[in-house]
């Protein structure tokens, strides 16, 4: 189906259908790009991003130190 025939049929959709569709596309985008969806949030805690901000806050301070005696 081409997307100039799915367009009208699109636009009757209701607004709740409208939605799913939205909705939809947007799970089926991040699938094909491999992105973790928003939703999400309880699995991508579970991988351990928050060790990643801790560990990203240890370097930091560690580039920032060094600068600081670099530079003194």
């Amino acid at each position: 189906m081409l997307l100039t025939e799915l367009i009208p049929l699109v636009k009757e959709l209701s607004h709740t259908d409208k939605l799913l569709l939205i909705h939809f596309l947007a799970a089926e985008l991040l699938n094909e790009s491999s992105l973790v969806p928003l939703d999400a949030q309880d699995k991508v805690a579970s991988l351990g991003l928050d060790d990643s901000f801790e560990a990203a806050a240890v370097l930091a301070k560690a580039l920032a130190e060094e600068k600081a005696v670099t530079n003194g």
